[in-house]
């Protein structure tokens, strides 16, 4: 009875959401900017961007939305399921 219930807890194991900064550089990446060129771009310092993909900083959601849809041109459900997609098949 154990090994059923671990299996079924295996197949339904939930995907964590990814935080603003990996979907900051995950989209910056795709789309071949620089921390620079983006930036710029958004309307803020280099160093502001730099630490919020290094995680010293959270951005707000409404930053990572702008730069995603407005700097970067994406739709921001599409790279979170890019991310998630990317996740799921390197384990």
């Amino acid at each position: 009875m154990m090994q059923v219930a671990n299996s079924k807890a295996r197949l339904y194991k939930q995907k964590k959401a990814p935080l603003g900064s990996e979907i900051l550089r995950f989209a910056r990446r795709l789309r071949g900017y620089t921390q620079a060129e983006s930036a710029a771009n958004y309307g803020i310092e280099e160093r502001t961007l730099r630490r919020w993909e290094n995680r010293e900083y959270s951005p707000r959601w409404n930053d990572v939305v702008g730069l995603v849809e407005d700097v970067y041109l994406l739709d921001i459900l599409e790279v979170i399921g890019k991310i998630n997609d990317c996740d799921a098949s390197n384990h």
